[in-house]
């Protein structure tokens, strides 16, 4: 009734987007939203374990992975 395929005989494409459509652009700013969000998190986690080893401090809980100072 609503499909666009009008027979299966001759293969054809359909699109789900259009270009420069709502769905186009709100992809978009997912994907930048997201991009960006990965790297905030990235650097606050990065900050608080700068902090922790320059502490002495188990960087997370649980036994010490390579590389992290013993706790005192």
């Amino acid at each position: 009734m609503f499909s666009p395929i009008d027979s299966y005989d001759v293969p054809g494409v359909v699109f789900t987007f259009g270009g420069f459509s709502v769905g186009v652009w709100l992809s978009f700013i997912v994907a930048v939203l997201l991009f960006v969000g990965f790297f905030v998190r990235m650097i606050q986690h990065e900050n608080k374990a700068y902090k922790a080893i320059i502490e002495h401090k188990p960087v997370e809980p649980g036994p010490a992975a390579e590389g992290e100072p013993t706790p005192y």
